[in-house]
């Protein structure tokens, strides 16, 4: 995989090359691509060589040369069982999800309990729109097959690979679960009004504010050792709104403080990794951290507004790569 930044007379040639590709930008950017092997999601937010930027002239590029096939499909919110469907022995799914939709909605609720979703690494994003655009232009997934760009439908990739390389999908999430309190909820969603702190039922709209939460700070749960983040999307009176559903019987606390960020993702990641990698970020980390103009080792993708790696999640970084099966058992992997 190679990643490139370019202008839409660039990306195009290489989709007139048959080449497979995934990209990422401003939805009149993707409008005027060509029809081929591709699938694209809206966002003028991204991290590049040399800083994060907002850019509506340029595309982000991921061109799949291992790619043994492709096929790409598209998916409505009662049809998600196909997901996991017509894979190929060898390879991923990769999955663009517009936000704000139903199919973001249902995603984010049933994901976790399809058949046979972690056979496989699916992984992919939400997409968005300039956050001046919000409640104004709709985000869209689009299939490069027809050019048709869907603002409630799923559209996903499925890449085949050859025999001597294997997919392997990683998060990094900065965050931890802090030392306050055990925070638990009665039923899983969006929103909640209610919740039990260490045990005791409190608002928690309220309970937020007499602890003066940093909203930064997203709520972490510990999935058998891996963080799983949902951020605050906003605080009302009675009800607390998320950016990912929080789910009934969780046990979360408030995320502990990250310093610098930039430098945590270079630590995480490697700076020989950012340029062969496929990753994206969340929107919620490039604003909180500052990070436009800022460079992060090890990464460089698309800025999205959720991030997947099987399930939904916020404020974390998604990463394939692939590697030789070779040296994976030259490894005893």
């Amino acid at each position: 995989m190679k990643n490139e930044f370019l202008t839409v007379n660039q990306a195009a040639a290489l989709i007139h090359e048959g080449k497979v590709m995934l990209v990422a930008g401003a939805a009149g950017l993707l409008a005027g691509l060509p029809r081929g092997r591709w699938i694209g999601g809206s966002t003028p937010y991204f991290m590049t060589s040399t800083g994060g930027v907002k850019d509506r002239a340029h595309l982000f590029c991921t061109i799949i040369d291992e790619a043994a096939d492709a096929r790409i499909e598209t998916i409505g919110p009662d049809e998600l069982p196909r997901l996991t469907e017509n894979r190929f022995e060898n390879g991923f799914s990769y999955v663009l999800v517009p936000a704000f939709s139903a199919v973001h909605q249902r995603f984010a609720l049933e994901a976790p309990a399809l058949d046979g979703l972690y056979n496989q690494p699916v992984l992919g994003w939400v997409t968005g729109v300039d956050l001046d655009e919000l409640g104004k232009t709709a985000p869209v997934a689009v299939d490069g097959r027809t050019g048709d760009a869907h603002t409630d439908r799923l559209v996903v990739m499925r890449v085949a690979l050859p025999a001597t390389q294997q997919a392997e999908l990683d998060i990094i999430n900065l965050f931890t679960q802090g030392e306050g309190d055990e925070i638990t909820f009665p039923a899983t969603g969006f929103s909640a009004a209610e919740c039990l702190v260490n045990g005791a039922p409190r608002n928690f709209a309220a309970y937020l504010r007499e602890v003066q939460a940093n909203q930064a700070l997203p709520l972490v749960a510990n999935y058998a050792g891996a963080m799983i983040n949902v951020s605050f999307q906003a605080v009302h009176d009675e009800r607390v709104e998320f950016y990912a559903p929080v789910v009934a019987g969780r046990h979360y606390r408030l995320a502990a403080p990250v310093g610098d960020y930039a430098a945590a993702y270079g630590s995480h990641c490697g700076a020989q990794a950012g340029g062969a990698a496929l990753s994206f970020n969340c929107i919620l980390n490039y604003l909180y951290a500052a990070l436009e103009g800022k460079m992060t080792a090890g990464f460089v993708g698309p800025v999205t507004f959720g991030e997947i790696a099987y399930i939904l999640l916020n404020q974390t970084l998604v990463r394939l790569d692939l590697v030789s099966v070779s040296a994976l058992a030259e490894a005893g992997v």
